[in-house]
């Protein structure tokens, strides 16, 4: 929109919403229904119980599935044609990894299927996100200070861009600027905005 202002001298409407964004979730079966007239099933990779918490798995390939089975089974020759981690929740061979998994803390479950280069990661509660190193060193958690609370930590911008970085700033208290605007814009000293406020006028 900016490079099509600078060419044209044109302005333009930036149309966006929640609809649009969440759509994009959807998109391949939608894609895939719309081609094939049939519906694809359950999308997505529910997470797995763990002893001790939840972890989402991601074994999409063949090979990968099959290294899943092995460990879930524990029988070297397993294999999993067919297998991907979206298949019916009632699939035998999803209730073996389930079963695997609950039966293992998720650290085991981590460690284990990272060395069989397996996708997964665990599921994180909110007191784990806020402590997550990761979000703090991508700067995905900031301490802003607010003249109530004192600070608060809000959530800092998503895009990063190397020339432009956005930020994120505190929401101003009413009349916080007023003194800068007035006196930078209209020129008024110390002693008018003081009568100003005295009468109530600003505040």
């Amino acid at each position: 929109a900016l490079r099509h202002r600078d060419r044209t001298g044109e302005g333009q409407v930036v149309d966006c919403c929640l609809l649009d964004s969440g759509f994009t979730m959807v998109e391949i079966p939608l894609s895939y229904y719309l081609a094939t007239g049939k519906e694809g099933g359950e999308a997505g990779r529910p997470p797995y119980k763990a002893k001790d918490g939840h972890v989402v798995i991601s074994a999409s390939g063949r090979q990968m599935a099959s290294r899943l089975m092995q460990i879930a089974t524990g029988d070297a020759t397993a294999r999993a044609e067919g297998y991907t981690s979206r298949v019916g929740q009632d699939d035998p061979r999803k209730v073996a990894v389930a079963r695997w998994c609950e039966e293992n803390t998720v650290d085991h479950i981590v460690s284990t299927l990272q060395a069989a280069e397996i996708p997964v990661a665990a599921v994180k509660t909110i007191p784990q996100a806020a402590e997550d190193p990761h979000l703090w060193e991508r700067e995905m958690l900031v301490k802003m200070p607010d003249a109530l609370a004192g600070e608060m930590y809000l959530p800092g911008a998503t895009i990063k861009m190397s020339k432009t970085p956005g930020r994120v700033g505190h929401v101003p208290t009413p009349g916080e600027h007023t003194d800068d605007v007035l006196s930078s814009l209209l020129g008024y000293d110390r002693a008018t905005l003081d009568g100003l406020r005295a009468a109530k006028v600003i505040a």
